[in-house]
């Protein structure tokens, strides 16, 4: 049988105030990965100091509620949540109104499916900042397995989510490995136990902030936004073309020399090693080291580093949005080793990201696998 959206689901609302809530943690976009059946990340509350969150009414969430990311749907971030919390009212809480129709469990992976997104795609509001309205997404179609079929579905689905998960805990595993060898190498940079030459940034690198307004010509140009960068591992993920994304501000042009740095939000520390040409965000900074000085995979992990947040951190005083300038990043100064021993760092790197690679695309499979045993399931013959 054939159903839309908002007859089988409600979407949750309230005014949960952020300091008076018993709950712990808050859930946004930055704790979604994109495609996922699941949340695993969140922030806690009492560490958030109002920075992050800025508003103070969310929507609250209880274990097994999903959330839908309303803005930029072609992220695909829309997942199940086992933990209570707070979202922000950019975020829809949807809940299944009678379990024995839709199952809860088997609400996230009808979301997950290529012709729901395609869909949202389709019918998507805005011209620049792209978003999705809960009349949009109530009145999506499709065609809904009979309720065995869903659990079982559900089940399988689960089944290869949580190989995916051991998959991504692996790759964090490898994170923590090039975290451990660039201490090994170039010892503790807060004390420079190796008594490295202290550098200032503009010694090594400098803001290459090349801005540009010609979308004609770099129409099919990959363009980076902030959210296509991942936290922490500055994995690139989610981006469309200039010309998809309708860009109409100027942009900066980075190259593959070049290491994209997000001044908004430093906390989530989104650093990049892009290997194609694009366009990145006014709100992040393309970064050209000095070749002479220092190497790129160095710089990154550098900029990656406890001892460069909690420089940079010290100039995000703004309460809604944290962001830091030009200027301040400039002000930077660390241990700079000899060059030969960073592209030795790097070479380990680059063996680390190649098994990463494997993994990635393993992960990458099993996703695949289940979306297309659930596409194939839904229209045939067990239906409702």
């Amino acid at each position: 049988m054939r159903y839309q959206l908002g007859e089988l689901v409600d979407k949750i609302v309230g005014d949960e105030d952020r300091f008076n809530t018993s709950l712990k943690y808050y859930i946004g976009g930055e704790h979604m990965d994109s495609g996922s059946i699941a949340i695993y990340r969140k922030g806690l509350l009492e560490s958030d100091k109002g920075k992050t969150l800025g508003y103070q009414f969310h929507f609250p969430f209880k274990p097994g509620d999903v959330l839908f990311m309303t803005k930029n749907p072609y992220l695909k971030k829309c997942a199940c949540v086992n933990f209570s919390g707070i979202c922000s009212i950019a975020t829809f809480v949807i809940r299944t109104k009678n379990e024995k129709i839709l199952s809860q469990r088997f609400l996230p992976i009808l979301l997950q499916t290529d012709g729901f997104w395609d869909y949202l795609e389709a019918n998507k509001s805005g011209s620049v900042n792209y978003f999705i309205t809960w009349k949009t997404l109530e009145k999506y179609e499709f065609d809904l397995p009979s309720y065995d079929k869903q659990i079982e579905l559900a089940e399988v689905a689960w089944s290869m989510e949580h190989t995916r998960r051991a998959y991504i805990r692996l790759l964090k595993y490898s994170e923590l490995l090039v975290q451990a060898r660039f201490t090994e190498m170039f010892g503790d940079y807060k004390k420079n136990t190796m008594s490295w030459p202290i550098a200032k940034f503009k010694e090594f690198a400098s803001i290459d902030a090349n801005m540009t307004t010609d979308y004609e010509t770099y129409a099919d140009y990959p363009h980076i936004g902030i959210d296509s960068i991942e936290k922490d591992t500055g994995k690139l993920s989610g981006y469309r073309t200039v010309k998809e994304d309708n860009v109409i501000s100027g942009k900066y042009i980075f190259t593959p020399h070049h290491i994209i740095y997000s001044k908004i939000r430093p906390n989530l520390t989104k650093v990049a090693l892009p290997d194609f040409e694009g366009l990145c965000s006014a709100d992040a900074y393309p970064i050209l080291p000095n070749e002479e000085k220092c190497d790129r995979t160095y710089l990154a992990i550098l900029m990656r580093s406890r001892y460069f947040l909690d420089y940079i951190l010290g100039f995000s005083v703004r309460a809604g949005m944290p962001k830091v300038n030009r200027k301040q990043i400039e002000g930077f100064e660390a241990p700079l080793p000899p060059l030969d021993l960073q592209k030795e760092f790097a070479s380990f790197v680059e063996q680390m990201n190649e098994s990463e690679t494997e993994l990635q695309n393993a992960i990458n499979g099993l996703s695949v696998a289940y979306k297309r045993i659930v596409a194939d399931r839904i229209g045939g013959e067990d239906n409702v």
